[in-house]
């Protein structure tokens, strides 16, 4: 990378520390709010940590939560007998994780650190598992964090990533936001600019990025992972030009119907939930375990 591309990622990288470090109570809340929003990141968190069951590691084995948050990915991991570094970007984050494992009897077996997913410190082939819920959408070079946690996993060890989805149903479906229409609604806002009828965007807070599943993919080939399996979760909200279609029971009977769909692997709907969750496996000499 580049000095003017490292120096441009960090500067990225800064703005979302800081719109995090001013909603660390809201991510920390989620995990325990009822609602439609709140209900599809509890069940991300459950489908990871079920897959990561799955996997039957060792007792101690070293996993690496990347963008831990709270903390409370890493303790369940530890109360399960794993051996968790917990790193977050954010210093409250961070500090919370502590607390949490130290409250949780886990202190010894949870390790907290502020890092930098695009630059992490552990050596090559550190970890059996890294973990990383909702990292990819908000770090400035995504391409780079998951080469970082392809570099910090051992030959045939696991990466468990989720992701935007570019092409969320929710997103198509609404003249406003819908992909296919980037274009042309680029090109308008460029002739308003262009006219005097439209200011140039202000710097705005930071927004997740969005990927489709087959950049996904790409992604995943380039640093050496190849996934093994996957899954799309979440229907909300539906709108229309921004504004919401249906009651907040009706979108949540919505949601109910479409995920038992996308988890049939019912054509189109098991692609176009809200996001990705991937496991991949780090490639050993061409070949998976």
């Amino acid at each position: 990378m580049s000095l003017g591309a490292a120096v441009s990622t960090e500067k990225a990288q800064r703005r979302v520390d800081g719109y995090f470090a001013m909603r660390v109570s809201a991510w920390t809340e989620i995990y325990r709010s009822a609602g439609l929003v709140p209900s599809i990141y509890q069940q991300r968190l459950a489908v990871s940590l079920r897959w990561i069951e799955e996997l039957a590691l060792a007792p101690r084995e070293r996993v690496l939560d990347v963008g831990c948050g709270a903390g409370l990915a890493a303790v369940i991991l530890a109360q399960r007998g794993l051996v968790v570094d917990a790193v977050d970007t954010v210093d409250d984050m961070v500090r919370r994780t502590r607390q949490a494992a130290a409250e949780a009897g886990l202190a010894q077996q949870v390790n907290s650190a502020v890092e930098d997913v695009h630059c992490l410190t552990f050596p090559d082939a550190t970890f059996q598992v890294v973990l990383a819920l909702g990292v990819l959408p908000w770090v400035p070079a995504p391409r780079q964090a998951l080469g970082e946690m392809a570099r910090v996993v051992r030959p045939n060890g696991y990466v468990l990533v989720s992701a935007d989805n570019r092409w969320r149903l929710t997103d198509v479906l609404d003249p406003w936001r819908s992909p296919p229409l980037d274009a042309i609604k680029g090109a308008a806002g460029a002739v308003l600019r262009q006219l005097g009828l439209r200011r140039p965007p202000a710097c705005r807070e930071p927004s997740p990025q969005a990927v489709s599943n087959a950049e996904l993919d790409r992604w995943l080939g380039s640093v050496g992972l190849r996934k093994v399996k996957s899954t799309t979760l979440g229907f909300a909200h539906f709108t229309f030009f921004g504004r919401n279609l249906f009651t907040t029971a009706a979108s949540v009977r919505l949601h109910c119907a479409l995920q038992m769909l996308a988890d049939r692997n019912v054509p189109v709907f098991r692609r176009l939930g809200n996001q990705h969750i991937v496991l991949a496996q780090k490639i050993s000499n061409g070949c998976l375990k």
